[in-house]
């Protein structure tokens, strides 16, 4: 008898607890939290135009965005899009009075998922550090990369990304990005040695950066008509398409014998110059 009332109580507790969650879901405030979120970053970003279907609770506790589409005024074309978005904050951060962010999105045929880390107790200010890891991106379905460099580029992109900064000076800023993007092609806006696109099985980079300036050590692609390799540096502009390159290496042609020749890139990403010598 004993057993079987403490199981109707269990009973009674769970579909209480049901219903307080179906109830919470149901008067969950998520145009009021969509037009916030708007709000504060139009606030903070005025450049940029963001647009959110719904927003809705997840579990674990936190907060799932639905087909979130950024893009900057003056480019509305050039956009950036994720079916799903979402953000939690991080638990055992909490019990140590830091505050984390747990982040998702899912888009282009793939996901990212990272984190970013406050350092101030219970605080977005300050010192901020964040990584994220990227999986099965397919770039040609980002209009952003598109347009920004005034050309189609296709592939399968995997990496990971580490950045960090004092939330008070976005200039002190530093980080690492290493890639992976397999079996594409980029389009060439002018031939290079009889080339008018270089089809690739695979480039892999390793990238840092530190106040607006990329360091590039390792920029290699590999394809079945062609090998290269670069290294250098990238300024980076406000606009991303305008951010100045300064890249030397090498270029082989298996198809004509294993033909070598040293090369420059200067310029900018969205109109990038090739000088061979």
């Amino acid at each position: 008898m004993k057993l079987h009332i403490n199981r109707a109580l269990a009973g009674y507790i769970l579909a209480g607890i049901a219903m307080l969650v179906l109830l919470l879901y149901l008067r969950f405030p998520g145009e009021a939290l969509k037009d916030y979120v708007k709000a504060t970053t139009a606030a903070l970003y005025p450049r940029l135009l963001l647009s959110i279907d719904t927003v809705g609770p997840s579990v674990p506790p936190g907060l799932t965005l639905s087909n979130v589409t950024a893009a900057f005024r003056g480019s509305p074309d050039a956009t950036l899009h994720a079916d799903r978005l979402s953000v939690r904050p991080g638990a055992f951060s909490l019990l140590k009075g830091r505050l984390s962010l747990l982040m998702a999105a899912e888009g282009y045929g793939g996901e990212i998922r990272g984190r970013v880390d406050f350092s101030r107790p219970f605080s977005v200010q300050g010192p901020l550090s964040a990584e994220a890891k990227i999986r099965e991106i397919r770039i040609e379905k980002c209009a952003w990369l598109r347009q920004t460099l005034a050309r189609q580029i296709t592939g399968k992109l995997e990496g990971a990304v580490a950045y960090s900064s004092t939330a008070e000076a976005q200039k002190n800023e530093a980080g690492s990005i290493d890639f992976t993007l397999t079996n594409g092609t980029y389009q060439l806006l002018e031939g290079i040695l009889g080339f008018d696109r270089l089809d690739f099985s695979r480039v892999e980079g390793k990238i840092s950066f530190r106040n607006g300036a990329l360091k590039i050590t390792r920029l290699a692609l590999t394809g079945e008509k062609l090998r290269c390799s670069l290294k250098g540096n990238i300024l980076l502009a406000d606009e991303f398409g305008e951010s100045r390159i300064d890249l030397d290496g090498t270029l082989e042609i298996p198809g004509q014998g294993n033909k070598r020749v040293t090369l420059a890139i200067s310029g900018t990403l969205g109109n990038p110059k090739m000088r061979f010598m």
